[in-house]
């Protein structure tokens, strides 16, 4: 029986957009009679996704991080630390490691300790950031345990190029693979009906103003000729920044903004809007655009990672130069402008992303992963 064994390294939040190529291929793998093992934190609450792993067969290891003067301890008597411990007993008689990648300094000891234990693994990427950049040393660690990887996969190319420079090396072992969604691939979504000079725009994205840049959209909206216009803004998502989102609108005085929450029906959320807008300051590939346009729907988004892949200024979309409000206003000024065409722009995108994303790239990572197994074991 093929064995993989799964590493989240992200410990900021229960369950988000890097979780589900690999929460889908573990659920896959174990359908297909493989046995998968899973490590991650335990939440305070229980993550339903986790669950569901665990009843599709999967075997879930929480792992406990120690308190400090446990860590303390360990470094002066200097015992093996928990993080190798916990990777010599899950990794034991596996064929292949996949180690999800969030923050650098989050992956980095998990890449390290994999590599340190000799098993064959591969590491999956889902944003890059230029801040923070990586020291020295741990620029030279990454590119250690990025070039002794299997493969390293990349949802975006900008984002492949963005690694190559911060580490200094070439990442042969490496290709760019296609997230799941959340929406039917033959998704007919109807056009809103709503008032002819009314632009409804949706932000989906986790509440997280660092990356998602929130911040910025609010402070685009406040300026007059957009308090002047007939525009409605949905705030779509939850995350860390919840509260201070809100702090935000209400300070702004903006009640065409609505900060709506999470939301699980994404065809009916596009029933009532003509077009995402998306203010990212960093990102991998957003699954919220793919959907989108997948939907029939425009985006106006920032010329970040992934974004300019999809999005064709002026074709499908409109790409704004840089994530300031200048370049945001812009690019929404030329929306608004164009709010005639974004049917007919919105039919371009649902033909574009349709060319770039096939409708399962699930079982095509599933299928890349089975080889990288059979090529660690040769005949």
């Amino acid at each position: 029986m093929t064995k993989f064994a799964f590493i989240a390294t992200n410990e900021s939040g229960p369950w988000g957009g890097s979780e589900f190529l690999w929460g889908q291929a573990g659920e896959r793998l174990a359908q297909q009679g493989a046995k998968v093992l899973v490590s991650t934190i335990p939440w305070p609450e229980p993550v339903k996704q986790v669950e569901h792993l665990s009843s599709t067969g999967c075997q879930i290891f929480y792992r406990r991080p120690p308190a400090l003067s446990s860590r303390i301890a360990r470094k002066i008597l200097r015992r093996t630390s928990y993080i190798d411990e916990h990777v010599r007993c899950l990794t034991r008689g596996v064929d292949l490691v996949l180690i999800s990648y969030s923050a650098y300094f989050q992956a980095l000891p998990w890449i390290d300790a994999v590599r340190i234990a000799n098993v064959p693994y591969a590491i999956v990427v889902q944003g890059a950031s230029e801040m923070p950049w990586p020291t020295d040393e741990e620029a030279e660690k990454l590119a250690l345990g990025f070039e002794n990887a299997a493969c390293a996969y990349f949802v975006s190319e900008a984002n492949r190029k963005l690694f190559r420079r911060q580490l200094g090396v070439p990442l042969q072992k490496s290709r760019v693979i296609r997230n799941p969604f959340r929406v039917r691939y033959d998704a007919r979504v109807p056009w809103p009906e709503l008032p002819p000079d009314r632009l409804s725009l949706a932000c989906v994205a986790r509440l997280d103003v660092a990356q998602k840049g929130q911040d910025l959209l609010i402070e685009v909206l406040a300026l007059p000729h957009w308090r002047r216009r007939d525009i409605h803004v949905a705030l779509v998502g939850d995350g860390p920044n919840e509260r201070s989102v809100r702090r935000m609108v209400q300070m702004e005085e903006l009640s065409k903004i609505e900060v709506a929450g999470y939301v699980d029906d994404i065809e009916g959320l596009w029933a009532k809007h003509h077009a995402l807008v998306l203010p990212s300051r960093f990102e991998g590939m957003p699954i919220a655009l793919v959907e989108a346009m997948l939907c029939g729907r425009a985006a106006i988004v920032t010329d970040v990672a992934g974004h300019r892949d999809l999005v064709h200024d002026g074709v499908n979309g409109f790409l704004a130069k840089a994530p300031t409000v200048e370049f945001i206003d812009e690019a929404m000024n030329r929306a608004w402008e164009n709010r005639g065409r974004l049917r007919e722009m919105g039919e371009a995108a649902a033909a574009d992303v349709r060319k770039w994303v096939s409708a399962d790239p699930v079982a095509e990572f599933v299928r890349d992963l089975t080889v990288l197994v059979g090529n660690s074991h040769p005949a």
